[in-house]
């Protein structure tokens, strides 16, 4: 089994004294209800000699009054103490998982890009849900019966002893062969659910890939090879849960066999202390009662066992996130609100993906205010650039500054503050479209989003929509189109309105006449800002200050359009393939 947990010990040591002991008053309150609770089963059969002696043998009619009130009130009392002990572990529960999945979700923010191009969504997405679901019931009721189980069983081998030690000695012999099937039991279903808690996450990457990649699939005609993929993930979680039902559900009879041995011995041995007179009618009912009693939290011990495990196996998982190494993780300092111009250099950097050289001794300038371009091939390194610039990767070799800064030495915040950044796949979230554009600067008002929505086109399209600015644009702005959203997007980095703008293939996705009636947004948004632009098309870049020709991780040449249209190879080729596509 996969895991960096050599023992279970490690996994319940952390859970008990980094999560459960800050609730250690509730959990106080918790085990003193259970204690009333479990006394007060361990009353109700201790109630039966009494009742049995007393009342029905000797006639006692005092006696026959009294105990239908002891009873009432002994039931009464173990509501109360019940309904108190589950509620209190259930606040203690439902506080761990929040604070678990509250520190998940902080690690996924602050983990690096590198982390996310090893990783699948649907993994990460299924230990915060699914994994979270099975420790959370773990916590709720197979911690909570276990202790309390373990009570009643306390109390009632107690009043057995009190009605007759040598009678108990003879119930309890078959019991201690119930402990190595349910160690051994319980110790197959932890990997057994280990494995299908992995293939859960799996199928909910294979689920995610799917449905959002729904056009993909229609327009390819892959309806039957996703649904081949679906079904062998669908197929491969069965055959663990039918594994997992193969071994677990052989505790049942094993139990009911050893609990139907104990009570055999107990009647016949009964039976003979009984006509032997060694004991009374009343106290081998009473006996019987709480043997019978027993019975129950024992078997629940052990079906609780396969709970338990199933839950320490989604502890491992969380656990395994939360330790991800700090090489996976952001390094944020604190943030000193620095307000920064945008003169940018880049120094001899150079950068690996892997074993793969990207990028190879650039050496540039971005002057302020200015607007830069990088242009190339697909894969020649120009998003790597930008990529390294907002610190997305850090192993780079060289420096990177801006305003003589080097970029290492700022805290990520501000440095990210600086910088507005447009990508060809606009980001929608499934909200309101004035939400989404507040998404750059969650202080603005409705009047400054107004503003901004106007100054950016977006009132062109969403005062024609019932809702207008209120509306919802659907996952990933599904009910959009293309450049609707990348109005949006301008209007986004409008509103943030920092010095530095970076365009990522921004308009690459949108046809020449959306492209052109947007421009007026990307002008007022370019206005002041140091800009840089990546680009294939070079009708978006011609008005450029200076404009720099990228070739496999290499400066090829620089300058403006005119002069590279005469001087660079790469800049050259690139106009042809465009003049090829218009034509």
């Amino acid at each position: 089994m996969p895991s960096v947990y050599k023992n279970k010990n490690s996994v319940i040591n952390r859970l008990i004294f980094d999560y459960l002991i800050s609730h250690k008053f509730k959990i106080f309150l918790a085990l003193i209800m259970m204690i009333i609770s479990a006394g007060a089963t361990g009353l109700h059969a201790w109630l039966v000699r009494p009742a049995l002696d007393e009342v029905l043998i000797k006639g006692n009619k005092e006696m026959l009054f009294l105990i239908p009130i002891a009873i009432i009130l002994v039931t009464l009392c173990k509501g109360i103490a019940t309904y108190t002990h589950s509620y209190q572990m259930s606040k203690v529960a439902h506080s761990v998982i929040a604070s678990l999945q509250n520190q998940m979700f902080e690690k996924l923010m602050y983990l690096n890009l590198t982390y996310y191009n090893d990783s699948k969504s649907g993994n990460l997405i299924s230990r915060l849900i699914n994994d979270t679901y099975y420790l959370r019931l773990a916590i709720v009721k197979s911690v909570t019966a276990v202790i309390k189980d373990i009570l009643v069983i306390i109390f009632l081998l107690g009043n057995m002893f009190y009605q007759s030690w040598s009678l108990t000695i003879f119930a309890f012999f078959a019991f201690p062969l119930a402990i190595w099937p349910i160690k051994k039991i319980g110790k197959s279903i932890r990997k057994i659910t280990y494995e299908i808690q992995n293939e859960i996450a799996k199928f909910s990457n294979v689920l995610a890939e799917s449905i959002k990649g729904i056009r993909q699939v229609k327009a390819y005609n892959k309806e039957e090879y996703e649904k081949k993929r679906a079904f062998e993930n669908i197929n491969y979680i069965k055959k663990f849960f039918i594994k997992s039902a193969f071994v677990s559900n052989r505790l049942s009879p094993l139990m009911e066999f050893i609990g139907s041995l104990a009570v055999a011995v107990s009647i016949y041995a009964g039976g003979v202390f009984v006509l032997n007179e060694s004991m009374t009618t009343g106290q081998f009912m009473s006996f019987l009662v709480s043997l019978l009693l027993a019975y129950q939290p024992v078997k629940a011990l052990g079906n609780l066992n396969i709970s338990v495990q199933e839950g320490l196996a989604g502890a491992e998982r969380i656990f395994l996130l939360l330790d991800t190494k700090k090489d996976k993780s952001e390094n944020h300092h604190e943030a000193k609100n620095i307000k920064l111009n945008g003169n940018i250099e880049f120094n001899n950097v150079n950068f690996s993906y892997g074993e793969k050289n990207v990028l190879n001794n650039i050496n540039l300038t971005i002057e302020s205010g200015k607007k830069t371009a990088f242009v190339g091939l697909s894969g020649s390194g120009k998003s790597t650039l930008i990529n390294l610039l907002l610190r997305f990767y850090e192993g780079y070799r060289g420096n990177i500054k801006i305003d003589n800064n080097d970029i290492r030495s700022l805290s990520l915040y501000d440095l990210r503050e600086n910088i507005s950044l447009i990508t060809q796949e606009t980001l929608l979230f499934n909200e309101s479209i004035s939400n989404n554009i507040r998404y750059g600067d969650m202080s603005c008002n409705d009047n400054k989003i107004k503003e901004i929505a106007n100054l950016a086109g977006v009132n062109k399209f969403a005062d024609e929509l019932s809702d207008k600015l209120n509306t919802i644009v659907g996952e990933s702005g599904i009910k959009l189109s293309g450049g609707q959203r990348q109005r949006i997007a301008i209007a986004r980095a409008l509103i943030k309105n920092a010095p530095i703008l970076v365009m990522d293939e921004a308009t690459s996705s949108l046809d020449n006449i959306t492209e052109r009636e947007i421009q007026d947004a990307l002008d007022t948004l370019m206005k002041g800002k140091t800009t840089i632009i990546i680009a294939h098309r070079l009708s978006t870049i011609k008005n450029a200050d200076i404009i720099y020709t990228i070739d496999k991780g290499v400066i090829e040449n620089k300058g403006d359009h005119k002069y590279l249209i005469e001087n660079s190879a790469v800049y050259k080729k690139l106009q042809l393939q465009e003049s090829s596509n218009e034509d």
